[in-house]
């Protein structure tokens, strides 16, 4: 379904034409921002006129709208498909499956990270943008607090149904911040990516399978 401000392709060669051109501007807005993803240089990347951009899209907030559209539905594939191979880990001891679903959500957002910085940045100040990126954000909490939430009886802490969520967002929300505002924007303290992953892999596996003095009950 053709999304607002961009018009539906009726020829296959129309098509490849607009495939190439939402990949041109996914690049510009990678390697140049909201500010660099101007029309006539998405159209010399895709090798097509401006007149050509603006035949299959009204305007460039139009074309930033479908290829947010573009980009999050990858996003939200690539987060189903590694959610997916997850559940079929029935066996894996819970603080691993805890560490599993922290490291899936934290790679698929840090995966598509180039282009969603700008497109989040630029949804504080469009509504539309806005709405879709709720629905990948809600679709991410759905996945990684199903997964742990189906595993409940083996958490530690008193109130799953909320501590899972309370987890979800502190990995969803370090991500976001880190490929919108790049890992060292505001803070003080450095941190490598690996030993971050690796800090909120802990911190999410005390807090859900934490005992009376705080330490983990399962081996990790």
């Amino acid at each position: 379904m053709a999304q607002a401000g961009q018009r539906t392709p009726q020829q296959e060669r129309s098509r490849v034409t607009r495939r190439k051109i939402l990949d041109a501007a996914r690049q510009a807005l990678k390697d140049a921002g909201w500010e660099g993803m101007v029309i006539s240089r998405v159209a010399a990347a895709a090798g097509v006129s401006v007149g050509s951009v603006y035949e299959r899209f009204s305007d460039k907030d139009g074309l930033i709208r479908a290829v947010q559209h573009d980009v999050l539905d990858r996003v939200d594939a690539d987060l189903r498909a590694a959610f997916a191979r997850l559940e079929g880990e029935a066996d894996t001891p819970v603080a691993g499956l805890i560490a599993a679903a922290v490291r899936a959500l934290a790679e698929q957002v840090d995966r598509h990270g180039a282009v969603m910085g700008p497109l989040i940045l630029r949804a504080a100040v469009d509504a539309s943008l806005r709405e879709r990126g709720n629905a990948t954000s809600a679709l991410a909490e759905e996945l990684f607090t199903s997964l742990l939430l189906a595993r409940s009886g083996e958490l530690s802490c008193s109130e799953p149904g909320t501590a899972v969520p309370v987890a979800f967002r502190a990995v969803f929300s370090t991500a976001v911040w880190q490929v919108t505002f790049g890992p060292d924007a505001g803070l003080r303290h450095q941190i490598a990516e690996d030993r971050l992953l690796h800090e909120l892999t802990m911190l999410c596996q005390s807090y859900l399978l934490r005992t009376g003095d705080g330490t983990v009950e399962e081996e990790r």
